[in-house]
């Protein structure tokens, strides 16, 4: 059988084609790129706060009464910054609510017993020389009508979240009148210990 010329041309182009690319293919230089791939990391905040909490009830006395408690301080460091940080804690004077006319109890009356070690919620871990850390410089009982710092990192510490438990007492004066005393903290997180 006799096949058309016009199909060998075409199997001829092919194979030479072919044979043209692996020719090709062989002798080319290999050539790098330099390519790049590339994210970033935006910092959050600095954040602190402490627990409502509630001291319980004491009986109307003529003598002065001490209630103590415990706070729960929360401290979380979503910065990223490395910068290290501190928390203060300050209480206003125990406003009188009721139908008595009863005084705020002072500030004053209101001390900070204990600093317990901070605890690991998530994060980095708590190193006992860099932080998260009771400052030395604390000495219960300190009354919390100045603020007090409680808990400090150092810098590159303390990236994280923390608890810490702090010890707390409230004399009420003798012949305070009935009803609800209530006083506001004031929690304060900053950068650098």
């Amino acid at each position: 059988m006799v096949r058309p010329r016009f199909s060998r041309k075409v199997s001829a182009h092919v194979i030479g084609g072919a044979l043209a690319l692996v020719v090709g293919l062989g002798f080319a230089g290999s050539a790098l790129a330099v390519n790049t791939v590339s994210t970033s990391v935006v910092g959050g905040t600095r954040t602190a706060s402490i627990a409502d909490s509630v001291l319980g009830a004491v009986p109307y006395s003529h003598f002065d009464t001490a209630r103590s408690g415990l706070l729960v301080l929360s401290a979380d460091d979503s910065s990223g910054t490395n910068a290290g940080w501190n928390v203060t804690v300050l209480a206003g004077n125990f406003a009188y609510s009721g139908s008595y006319g009863g005084s705020a109890i002072p500030n004053s009356n209101f001390t900070l017993d204990t600093a317990a070690d901070p605890i690991r919620f998530a994060g980095q871990g708590v190193s006992l020389a860099q932080g998260p850390k009771v400052p030395s410089t604390l000495t219960p009982p300190q009354t919390l009508d100045a603020p007090r710092k409680v808990v400090q990192a150092n810098a590159g510490h303390g990236k994280g979240s923390y608890t810490q438990n702090l010890g707390v007492t409230l004399v009420v004066p003798g012949d305070s009148v009935e009803g609800t005393y209530t006083s506001t903290l004031t929690v304060t997180i900053s950068a650098a210990p």
